[in-house]
């Protein structure tokens, strides 16, 4: 039997494509750039399953979603049995010797929704180490070779000094 799948299909990600969300049939939980122009939750990405507009509504013409925070990246938690979500702000930074800020504070990354990816440009590191962590925290880094990132205690990254534009993207 195949796992339960849920998607996000909405204005933040041009309605044709989609952002996953695992889970277990009943909670799922993703991360993704949301803004306030609408969006739904699908279980096909090519809306072939249940689809979940605004209060969890099922029918063909349900409105949309709509969120009144600010547009942002958020970890998105959804309850189907209780038809309720929440949304976590979500951010990335990078820490280590080699950063700004060395290992007591995060260097804030950018989300780009065009390019779907995190951005720090024109940043200056020394020579050192450093990762990238979640919402200042490590419960959630990346570490490792750049092409082959390991997430939860992977190695640092080893760093040359120079000046930067650093990219971070899912596949």
């Amino acid at each position: 039997e195949a796992a339960p799948e849920l998607y996000m299909k909405g204005d933040a990600n041009g309605w044709d494509g989609y952002d996953y969300l695992a889970g277990d049939g009943v909670h799922f939980t993703g991360f993704m750039y949301l803004n306030q122009n609408g969006f739904k939750f699908t279980t096909a990405p090519d809306w072939s399953g249940t689809g979940y507009g605004a209060n969890f509504d099922t029918a063909p013409d349900a409105a949309n979603i709509v969120i009144t925070e600010p547009a942002g990246y958020y970890q998105v938690d959804v309850d189907l049995s209780a038809k309720t979500y929440t949304l976590t702000p979500f951010t990335i930074g990078i820490i280590g010797n080699a950063t700004p800020k060395g290992w007591d504070s995060d260097t804030d990354m950018t989300y780009n929704p065009e390019k779907r990816c995190w951005e720090l440009n024109d940043v200056t590191l020394t020579k050192g180490e450093m990762k990238f962590r979640h919402t200042n925290d490590w419960s959630l880094s990346w570490g490792g070779e750049l092409d082959n990132l390991t997430t939860q205690n992977g190695p640092n990254i080893a760093v040359a000094a120079g000046t930067y534009d650093i990219k971070l993207k899912a596949n």
